[in-house]
């Protein structure tokens, strides 16, 4: 018999375009909305669920899933699940951590580039080296920048990695500073608010960068300093309260986009195969077959192109707004 997954209704027909629904012909799938998920009957013949972002499950959820062994989500980040009561359960989860991170640097680099200053010599504080910081890293070495990284719950896992002190790093007048680190609310390494009031006023000629959670800036007040001439540039990809933003955050942002750094086509592609491909393979199934490059406009330009034409004509480039867009070479 084939495993049964629970999977979001978008997904199976099509409307999320998160992934080829041959990807799931090993399953016997049973479909659901987002809002249906915590109300869905017990089903002890549910063995995987398959989430994307906008779904959330929590320890209760599960109590409807005796059986459950697999969770996998169409996301890097793990906010919208219990973790913890996956953990205790024993049930697997699978994620696309990093398969979105060639697109949110290419969302970094966009940005600081529109914020007036050259890369070359930028001091730029990247606060979370993981899949994505350290792409941010290379790329920023790669366009002459003064990448500094800061993560300390990965200098306590590797010895050999340098971070350096967030604080410290803010009191030594950086030029900028890019978030990247997962949204976690408790502990010794919390990161929510992680980019507070008191942190903020400390950055008064610098860019600030988010693209990681809304809730590990402190938007609002990031927004305040902004319209007072308290920060020189602000850039967010990542609201609190998503989708309800408030208006006043994005009217003081000098770059707003919704949530759509990781969304290139190859990153949504790349994230939907890695987690996928661990739910396969946790059931025994072969993994997902991926053609060579997904479907997508044949000739693509340089960023500055890119930004030049849109200035020029925006109506040329209409299916950027809509989030269609593949990771291209930038000079």
């Amino acid at each position: 018999m084939r495993p049964v997954l629970l999977v979001d209704r978008a997904v199976a027909d099509g409307s999320a375009h998160a992934l080829p629904l041959a990807w799931l012909e090993g399953f016997d799938l049973r479909v659901y909305t987002p809002r249906e998920l915590a109300a869905v009957a017990p089903d002890p013949a549910v063995q995987a669920i398959l989430l994307r972002s906008v779904s959330r499950l929590t320890a209760g959820d599960l109590q409807n899933f005796r059986n459950l062994q697999g969770v996998a989500t169409l996301s890097s980040g793990t906010d919208h699940i219990d973790v913890a009561a996956l953990e205790r359960t024993g049930v697997a989860l699978h994620t696309g951590h990093g398969g979105n991170a060639v697109a949110v640097t290419d969302w970094v680099e966009w940005a600081l580039s529109r914020s007036g200053r050259p890369l070359a010599g930028l001091r730029v504080a990247v606060v979370g080296v993981g899949a994505v910081g350290s792409l941010v890293v290379q790329r920023l070495q790669q366009r002459g920048a003064l990448p500094l990284p800061c993560d300390p719950p990965r200098a306590e896992r590797e010895p050999g990695f340098v971070s350096r002190d967030l604080d410290a790093l803010l009191q030594d007048s950086v030029d900028a500073v890019t978030l990247h680190v997962p949204l976690v609310r408790e502990g010794r390494h919390a990161t929510t608010n992680l980019l507070d009031a008191q942190r903020l006023g400390r950055l008064p000629a610098a860019t600030v960068l988010n693209a990681a959670r809304g809730d590990v800036l402190d938007a609002h007040k990031a927004a305040e300093l902004r319209r007072n001439g308290g920060l020189r540039w602000l850039a967010i990809d990542t609201f609190p309260s998503e989708p309800r933003v408030a208006g006043e955050v994005v009217a003081a942002c000098d770059l707003a986009t919704p949530h759509i750094a990781g969304h290139s086509v190859q990153g949504k592609r790349d994230v939907a195969l890695r987690a996928v491909t661990g739910l396969c393979r946790q059931f025994g199934l072969a993994p997902p077959v991926v053609a060579a490059d997904p479907p997508g406009p044949a000739e693509w330009l340089p960023l500055d192109q890119v930004s030049a034409a849109l200035r020029a004509d925006p109506s040329a480039f209409e299916p950027l707004r809509h989030g269609h867009r593949r990771n291209q070479t930038v000079a």
